[in-house]
């Protein structure tokens, strides 16, 4: 994701929410694998806020922070 643009912070929440096992929620492979009937609310809000957050970078709605120079 950095390569795309993408923060790294960001990256890595992303990745603790999604796909982590060890130290995250691992969403991705709970619901996708059905180890999870419906998801909690809260699980499914924060799936939306990285959504949200993906789609408004994608759409230039958000900038990279400035680096000092």
């Amino acid at each position: 994701m950095p390569k795309a643009g993408y923060p790294a912070d960001w990256s890595r929440a992303l990745e603790l929410l999604l796909v982590d096992p060890d130290r995250g929620m691992n969403l991705r492979n709970d619901i996708l694998h059905g180890l999870t009937d419906t998801p909690p609310r809260h699980h499914v809000a924060l799936i939306l806020q990285a959504a949200l957050y993906l789609l408004s970078h994608a759409h230039g709605e958000r900038t990279p922070p400035e680096t000092a120079t």
